[in-house]
């Protein structure tokens, strides 16, 4: 079987979200953001699991903010993370960048944030869930300035600090899920906030296929919804280990990917190009392992299918962190041709599982 770490700590965070979710008062608003898809997905997530609970809407928190707000929070990460990774560094690790978004917001009015408060106010929202520091910050100041007596949540959803929720506006937030503890958290939390330890949900059909076994040569590479990863040397190298096997790759934004294998490889009726899809389950669904950067929403996917994870560098700081706790509690490896040639040489025809 894929090594699954301490399985006791596990079935307790998993405990966690359910007691969260059954302790909230509906409907409920979750609020995630497109920054990448893992948010997104963990929203959705969550929404599967409150939908037989309460009554619950899920949205991004792009469809409500003003425009100078999208240019800021999505678009300029988007330049900067596909051109100038080394910028991240930065913007994760020195609190300037957010301290003077919060100074900023702090001294404006709410103007702008009208169609998130009237979709509070028209659903008759009475907890807001954030995921991510990014809603997190535009609902709890939206509370604040309109005085709304919603009960506000954050989940972090990554396996590590991120500077963006300690410039957030803690007084209004009255509870806070976390996959990691407390000292890894690194930001102090107010005492009036409830912590709780979670596991991170995938959707339910991730879950479903944990009882399947995948072909016997299907492998899958993705690099997330941006497809920021090099994607024809990984391609050179998953073929020079396993050169028979059936490869799906999903490029996902990434056109000029998707150009270049085609180029590449044209005669190679084994290469499977996607671009952006819609689920992994399918593809998951007939794959032993998949190669990923540690985006987060593809490694708890991958790994409540119980598939083996080969990952690739990532994003800096966030996606580091999310490396590591899948290396320690996910049975994860990084990626070489040798480790994948291996692990596929190990699998036994009938049930995929290690020796």
């Amino acid at each position: 079987m894929i090594p699954t770490g301490n399985e006791g700590e596990m079935r307790d965070a998993a405990a966690g979200l359910g007691r969260v979710l059954d302790g909230l008062e509906g409907p409920v608003l979750i609020v995630s953001t497109k920054v990448g898809r893992g948010m997104y997905s963990l929203g959705e997530a969550l929404a599967e699991r409150l939908g037989s609970r309460l009554p619950c809407i899920h949205t991004a928190i792009e469809d409500h903010l003003p425009a100078r707000a999208v240019q800021e929070d999505l678009r300029r990460y988007k330049f900067i993370s596909n051109h100038c990774k080394i910028l991240l560094t930065l913007v994760y690790k020195v609190p300037f960048f957010y301290w003077r978004k919060y100074i900023r917001e702090s001294a404006l009015g709410s103007g702008g944030l009208g169609q998130l408060r009237e979709l509070i106010q028209s659903s008759g929202t009475k907890t807001v869930l954030c995921v991510s520091h990014r809603p997190a910050f535009w609902v709890s100041k939206l509370k604040r300035q309109e005085r709304l007596p919603f009960k506000l949540w954050g989940l972090l959803g990554e396996y590590g600090k991120n500077l963006g929720w300690q410039y957030i506006f803690w007084d209004q937030v009255d509870g806070f899920m976390s996959p990691v503890a407390r000292e890894d958290i690194g930001i102090s939390l107010p005492s009036h906030v409830d912590l709780v330890a979670i596991g991170l949900p995938a959707r339910l059909a991730y879950g479903e296929l944990a009882g399947t076994q995948g072909e016997a040569n299907d492998v899958l590479l993705t690099c997330g919804l941006w497809g920021q990863g090099p994607f024809l040397r990984l391609v050179w190298e998953i073929r020079q280990a396993l050169p028979d096997a059936r490869l799906h790759v999903v490029c996902g934004e990434n056109q000029r990917a998707q150009r270049w294998l085609r180029r590449v490889f044209p005669h190679d009726p084994a290469l499977q190009v996607h671009g952006v899809v819609d689920s992994l389950v399918p593809l998951l669904r007939t794959s032993r392992a998949i190669i990923t950067k540690p985006g987060i929403s593809t490694l708890i996917e991958a790994h409540a299918a119980q598939r083996k994870i080969f990952l690739v560098p990532g994003m800096p700081v966030a996606e580091a962190n999310n490396a590591r706790y899948a290396l320690q509690h996910f049975g994860a490896e990084w990626f070489t041709a040798d480790n994948l040639r291996r692990t596929y040489a190990r699998a036994t025809p009938m049930t995929g599982e290690q020796e």
